[in-house]
């Protein structure tokens, strides 16, 4: 059975050639839309998901695929399941927990690259969903939290279903979003 949302993120497939190779996290990995995608471009990958539904898909799949992805059943608002610098790249789409933010940046080697997408507050503003404000971006707060890393690229606005950035407008079919690609550095 094939889940939905199984094309990898346009922000992650536009810019993977200039991501570091080797060992990758895609954190809040759910059906592994990222993760199977980084597998297949000699990314060996480590998921981490709280949906036990989503973790047996991702490793099914896998293994049918003979794909270098596992995937992790972790409860990610109470555990850290990984360590400081074991991964080159760590992805994060359409999860926000604040308080993980500090251990992922830990969990980079330096010179690895975290690249995150998530909803901004002008979402929850514009449409009401998410229904809870505390799931989307401040104006800027995702840029701050990451000021010690090299900003490789941010975005804040509305994006369409392919990636593009669209015109802001009220009448606008697309999704409001904060975008950063950043690099660690000490």
């Amino acid at each position: 059975m094939e889940h939905r949302a199984q094309n990898p993120a346009p922000l992650l497939v536009n810019n993977l050639c200039h991501l570091p190779k080797g060992r990758a996290l895609d954190f809040a990995c759910g059906y592994g839309r990222n993760a199977f995608f980084l597998a297949k471009n000699t990314y060996t990958v480590d998921g981490f998901d709280r949906n036990e539904d989503a973790v047996n898909f991702c490793n099914d799949k896998a293994q049918k695929e003979a794909l270098p992805f596992t995937a992790h059943y972790a409860d990610l608002e109470k555990e850290r399941p990984f360590s400081d610098e074991d991964f080159n790249l760590i992805t994060c789409f359409y999860y926000l927990d604040r308080n993980i933010i500090p251990k992922l940046k830990k969990a980079l080697k330096i010179g690895g690259v975290i690249v995150y997408e998530t909803f901004l507050i002008d979402q929850h503003r514009q449409t009401g969903k998410p229904s809870r404000t505390e799931f989307c971006w401040d104006h800027n707060e995702l840029l701050h939290l990451f000021s010690d890393f090299r900003i490789l690229y941010y975005h804040e606005g509305m994006i369409d279903q392919k990636g593009n950035t669209i015109k802001a407008k009220l009448d606008a079919d697309g999704t409001w979003v904060a975008q950063l690609i950043a690099q660690r550095i000490t």
